[in-house]
């Protein structure tokens, strides 16, 4: 008498403890909405001041990416986000190399921001050594990350608010000086986008360091299995 192992083919997915809001600000705090603060003045430099122009190549080269990655979530609605879309989509050999990819930016882009937020603190309190500042960031974000997805959204979600918060007072402020006659003196004015001394190559080498503002989609593609709703309907939102 034989027995058939019949094996096991159901599909593990993450447990779904998420609504759509706290997956969308997860990826706006990926994207980090204050991040052009930490550019401007780099590429500003890097442009003679056109920025503008600067950002407008980064959304051009980043949107084909991000169309690409709503056909993919639709067809792949799977946590891997680029690894999963790559392996199926190509080949397992591309998949595992652009997961290894993806983990070096994973882990990079918080190693950036700690030392971003480092030279703020240095800049608030210089008697404090730098050390200090990266250790307790550090100790703080792991253990936040190590209690639970939730905590994780929710704790995003107030990040991002402060931000829009900042982000709205900055620009009151620079539009209260444009009107008190600070610097070029008018809301519109297209020197920021081209002048006589603009050029493209300049604009383009800034524009690979803006790309680092438009990163926030493949965080939420990350979560497709994370959501309450329907994945049909969290894909459509999502892409």
């Amino acid at each position: 008498m034989s027995h058939n192992a019949t094996p096991n083919t159901s599909r593990v997915e993450l447990r779904k403890t998420l609504t759509l809001v706290p997956v969308v600000m997860m990826g706006l705090a990926y994207m980090q909405p204050m991040t052009l603060f930490d550019t401007f003045g780099i590429v500003s430099g890097m442009t003679d001041g056109h920025v503008p122009t600067a950002y407008a190549f980064a959304l051009i080269a980043i949107l084909f990416t991000a169309l690409s990655y709503g056909k993919l979530v639709r067809r792949y609605p799977s946590a891997g986000s680029a690894y999963t879309y790559a392996q199926k989509s190509i080949s397992p050999t591309v998949g595992f190399m652009v997961g290894w990819s993806s983990l070096l930016d994973y882990l990079f882009a918080p190693m950036i921001n700690i030392l971003l937020a480092k030279i703020y603190f240095e800049a608030l309190v210089p008697s404090i050594p730098s050390w200090v500042f990266v250790i307790a960031l550090v100790a703080f974000m792991t253990a936040f990350n190590l209690r639970s997805i939730k905590s994780v959204a929710n704790f995003n979600t107030v990040i991002v608010v402060l931000q829009v918060v900042l982000i709205a007072v900055i620009l009151g402020m620079v539009i209260y000086g444009v009107f008190e006659g600070e610097g070029a003196g008018t809301l519109a004015s297209s020197r920021p986008f081209w002048s006589g001394d603009a050029h493209v190559i300049p604009m383009i080498t800034g524009a690979t360091i803006l790309c680092f503002s438009f990163t926030g989609f493949d965080g939420i593609s990350n979560l497709s299995e994370r959501p309450k709703m329907q994945s049909a309907s969290f894909r459509a939102r999502s892409s």
